[in-house]
């Protein structure tokens, strides 16, 4: 109703949300497990906080934002929210950080990036940008095939996936509505100059105050490294503020403009602000280190350590190591890894070109306490693992 009031400006339609709907007022906690009338759906609850922001933007109120911070500090600091950015369990809201099963259904996640999205543009915190993309490369990306024909219904972490039958269903089409709408999560315009949320190659071109136009274009293969070139041409010489969002997982990041290093920290896990008149052809370099980093589990996931780099969980197909092709989950769970020993590997490419891969060593402690090498292992990212993974 609000999308049609947006395109009409009939007020009919938003006075419907309002007074028929009760948006303004809503104001539900968060259900553990699945209630009558849908109190523990985590998709319908996600929704509606997608409405209440769109009607803050329209006309904003604090309260309508209170859902919104409400979801957000529990799939964070409350463990509803898992390592790959996805969350709940059947459709409802879980936060036992289970992996298995029925974890991520993808309308649950297309809703949750939306909300992301929404929360950035409404309060600015780069936090929401860092979950953003987190979840879009683990979650979202994950629920497709790697030949991009089938999707699924949920993706665990560990076990099988299993794809839909038909193509379409409110999932399938869900996940391709948000697929159209990723770029506009790329750039947002601010009140004082131009925000960097994504980095993807990607070219926009941006009204900035008065007469001026800015054409932005992106250069990166980023995820694969943090290696980002932004050229910047405003239609004539203007000043504006750029902002970078520097991911919380970044250290020692580089800033340059026109080949000039930026001064000062750059702080992870915070835009950094550059300030200055900006004409044609200015160029800006960015460059965010990317280590292999492992991050400790809790709760089901305690005593598990997940593998990252930068905003990617890289996970194992057990089907590429033969001694380990017909384990189960209880089985891969006694398997040690050697930390000392994360580095590049090849194949990473399984799914895109450019992708990365990881080596590690490994062994299989009788406890999980000795190590015992023996195992070299290769991890990739959650959308080319087709079938089993952990």
């Amino acid at each position: 109703m609000l999308a049609i009031y947006h395109q009409t400006g009939q007020p009919r339609f938003l006075t419907f949300c309002i007074r028929e709907r009760s948006l303004r007022s809503w104001n539900l906690g968060i259900v553990i497990g699945r209630r009558e009338l849908m109190g523990g759906d985590a998709s319908a609850y996600l929704s509606k906080c997608v409405a209440q922001l769109e009607l803050h933007g329209l006309e904003p109120q604090k309260g309508l934002l209170s859902q919104s911070r409400r979801v957000c500090r529990f799939l964070t600091a409350g463990d509803g929210m898992c390592i790959s950015g996805a969350a709940g369990q059947q459709e409802v809201w879980t936060n036992d950080q289970d992996g298995r099963g029925g974890l991520d259904e993808t309308c649950a996640t297309v809703y949750q990036t939306r909300l992301f999205d929404r929360m950035l543009q409404a309060e600015g915190g780069p936090v929401y940008g860092d979950l953003l993309e987190r979840t879009i490369y683990n979650a979202l990306f994950a629920a497709q095939s790697p030949d991009g024909r089938r999707l699924r219904y949920y993706v665990p972490m560990e076990g099988n996936r299993e794809y839909f039958s038909r193509d379409t269903y409110c999932c399938p089409c869900n996940y391709r509505r948000r697929i159209s709408e990723l770029p506009a999560m790329i750039y947002y315009q601010s009140k004082t100059g131009l925000v960097v949320n994504l980095y993807t190659p990607s070219e926009a071109t941006i009204n900035l105050a008065g007469d001026v136009s800015l054409a932005v274009r992106q250069d990166t293969d980023y995820p694969s490294s943090g290696h980002v070139v932004l050229r910047l041409d405003p239609s004539r010489p203007v000043q504006f503020s750029l902002q970078l969002r520097i991911p919380r997982w970044s250290r020692n990041v580089a800033a340059s403009v026109n080949g000039q290093p930026l001064r000062g920290s750059i702080v992870p896990g915070m835009f950094l602000t550059i300030q200055r008149e900006w004409k044609a052809g200015d160029q800006v370099t960015l460059d965010m280190p990317m280590s292999w980093r492992l991050v400790l589990g809790r709760k089901r996931q305690s005593g598990r350590a997940a593998v990252m780099r930068g905003p990617l969980v890289f996970c194992l197909n057990p089907a590429q190591e033969e001694s380990l092709r017909n384990r189960d989950g209880a089985d891969l769970g006694y398997i040690v890894l050697d930390p000392t020993s994360l580095a590049d590997s090849p194949g990473g490419e399984v799914v895109r070109p450019g992708g990365k891969a990881c080596r590690v060593k490994a062994g299989r402690g009788g406890t999980g306490v000795e190590f015992c090498s023996g195992l070299t292992l290769r991890l990739t990212t959650p959308g080319s693992l087709p079938e089993k993974h952990r």
